[in-house]
């Protein structure tokens, strides 16, 4: 009786070698092709980090946008809290109005010595953990806000959830909604302090808001708190000092920043924290 094991057949060896060689090959072709490929209804399209990240933004711009939910219009009322931009200068004081994501719950302490330092006053902070762009962009939330508090400055920031995302299409979409919703008020969009290398995210940004308002974060060599993705207390304060920086010396809308004499001053202004796992407002 042979009870040697039954060698595998010549037709399994090849179906078995085929079925590892013919995905390879597919990813191979796919990873050669800048164009995009389309199965029924879905677009497949390459976003890697050699990808001309400013030719894409132009694309997405160009391209007529028919959002499901359309923007509030500004009407009569609601238009009560926007003001003359060209009125701004570096020495009034200002109503300032901070939203963004975790990251304004930390920059927050720094703006606050900073506004109390110049006569400024914070009428509310907004801070969404875990939102991203669609949360802010897709949202009446931020245009609620806007329209009860009448801020005449905005300091916004978000981002950090996002730097690995790819569909910058979509973000792009977000990210215009945004900025539309900031219209006819000075604001500092202030990208985030990225903690890795993100795949065009601030470029999209950076083309979403108004020339001369866009403070680029990602450069700068901060102190990290023990997650490694915020920056810490100290972080926080270089990352604004250089923000308040630039507001005095660079922005489209200038505005009074001297450095505090005295730091870490008492935070007294109202704050709303909203949950995206529980709230994305949309």
């Amino acid at each position: 009786m042979n009870n040697s094991p039954k060698k595998p057949s010549r037709w399994l060896i090849v179906w078995a070698g085929l079925s590892i060689l013919l995905p390879m090959m597919a990813i191979y072709i796919y990873s050669c092709n800048e164009n995009a490929i389309k199965i029924a209804e879905i677009e497949i399209k390459q976003i890697s980090e050699n990808q001309d990240v400013d030719l894409f933004i132009a694309e997405i711009d160009t391209t007529k946008q028919n959002p499901k939910k359309q923007l509030p219009k500004v009407t009569k009322d609601s238009s009560r809290h926007l003001i003359d931009a060209s009125l701004i200068n570096d020495t009034a004081k200002h109503r300032i109005l901070l939203i963004g994501d975790s990251e304004i719950g930390g920059l927050r302490y720094s703006i606050n010595d900073y506004c109390r330092e110049n006569g400024h006053k914070i009428v509310l902070a907004v801070e969404w953990y875990s939102a991203t762009t669609f949360n802010f962009g897709r949202s009446d939330t931020i245009d609620k806000i806007i329209a009860k508090h009448k801020p005449t400055y905005v300091f916004m920031v978000l981002g950090l959830n996002e730097l690995y995302a790819r569909d910058l299409k979509a973000r792009k979409i977000a990210a215009n909604q945004l900025a539309e919703k900031l219209k006819g008020i000075p604001y500092t969009w202030i990208g985030p302090a990225n903690w890795v290398e993100d795949f065009g995210l601030n470029k999209v940004y950076e083309s979403s808001a108004e020339t001369g308002t866009y403070f680029m974060s990602k450069n700068l060599t901060l102190p990290r708190s023990k997650d490694g993705r915020h920056p810490d207390n100290k972080g926080y304060r270089i990352w604004f000092d250089s923000i308040a920086s630039w507001v005095q010396t660079s922005a489209k809308y200038k505005i009074k920043m001297k450095v505090p004499a005295r730091r870490a001053r008492p935070y007294l202004s109202p704050v709303i924290t909203i949950n995206a796992a529980k709230y994305r407002g949309y």
